[in-house]
């Protein structure tokens, strides 16, 4: 196998993981040049230098769905094709810029506040702080009640004065540039690619129709792109929803859990999440201080009840405080 480099080998040639390799393989981004006896994946070193192209599209912030798109130009030398995908992702990356330098200069003047006093934080500059923090693009997906969840976590923020858009995913849809917003993503659309074009902050998992590993690997998909930033909302009574837990890709970022099995409340209080007991429900961690309970002001449908605390989760992983949870369940009457 002279020239030939094992999926190890080159991996670390280009910086990348082995793991990646193979995603980029089963997009038919980068093919392996042969598999062997024992069926490992060999490369040819010729192959270093596209390797190493999608490796620079991928850092300038191309999705791997775009990036297919701009190999095959660079591949067919179709330079107008190439020039105008980079002008649109300038034009991206500029906006982006707008929006940090906003974003800093909105953090200084929230810390000049906070150097001058050490009082109790005013209802304006509270604001001020949750208008940062809470710029966040929410993913809710599952096989049954995303648009109850999306409900909720939409009167999450109202109280908070902000008015955030609940969209539903579909084929060919541009995602808003602007954040926040709410994305139902029904679990049958999992099996599209185009999903991997979705970067989500926060990604609540409701249920899984089939616990298997082809499902599981549609799943894991949505973590494609997203960095150590995202954090994972799953039900802690959803075996399948659970076993996600436990990939890397997952645990790269945080994860809480919601449920509505008593039996989980210690592993929930070290965790952090939020927990239903039909006429209450309880949250740990997300930096409280001590736990929070709220008192449900009718029985809700086994649904609405699952809905309703996964919201929790969901908002408390963002920031919002505990005043501005009280909307949901003034709601319920």
């Amino acid at each position: 196998m002279k020239n030939w480099l094992t999926i190890g080998q080159f991996a670390k040639s280009i910086g990348v993981s082995a793991k990646a390799l193979r995603l980029y393989e089963d997009m038919g981004l980068l093919k392996s040049h042969v598999r062997g006896e024992n069926g490992y994946r060999y490369y040819d070193e010729s192959q270093l230098e596209i390797a190493q192209r999608l490796k620079d599209f991928k850092d300038l912030g191309f999705t791997l769905v775009e990036i297919k798109s701009l190999l095959e130009a660079d591949e067919s030398l179709n330079s107008d094709k190439l020039a105008d995908s980079m002008h649109a992702r300038l034009k991206v990356i500029s906006h982006h810029a707008e929006l940090l330098k906003s974003q800093k200069e909105q953090i200084e003047r929230i810390l000049s506040s906070l150097q001058k006093k050490q009082e109790p934080l005013e209802a304006e500059q509270r604001r001020a702080i949750m208008s940062y923090y809470g710029k966040v693009s929410i993913l809710i997906t599952g096989c049954d009640g995303l648009e109850k969840t999306a409900y909720f976590v939409q009167e999450h923020f109202k109280k908070s004065g902000q008015d955030v858009p609940v969209l539903t995913w579909s084929l060919g849809m541009q995602l808003p540039e602007l954040k926040p917003y709410i994305l139902i993503l029904p679990e049958k659309f999992l099996s599209y690619e185009e999903i991997l074009k979705i970067n989500a902050d926060v990604i609540v998992i409701k249920s899984v129709s089939v616990h298997s590993d082809e499902m599981e690997k549609r799943y894991l998909k949505l973590f494609t792109e997203v960095g150590p930033h995202v954090t994972t909302v799953i039900n802690a009574d959803d075996r399948a929803s659970v076993s996600f837990a436990a990939q890397e890709d997952v645990r790269k970022g945080r994860i809480f859990y919601f449920t509505k099995n008593r039996a989980l409340e210690p592993q929930i209080k070290h965790i952090g999440g939020v927990i239903s007991s039909g006429e209450s429900l309880e949250i740990y961690g997300f930096n409280l201080k001590s736990k929070v309970e709220m008192q449900y002001k009718r029985i809700l449908a086994f649904e609405e009840e699952i809905a309703l605390v996964s919201s929790f989760a969901a908002v408390m992983s963002v920031g919002l405080e505990k005043e501005n949870l009280t909307s949901a369940i003034a709601q319920l009457k």
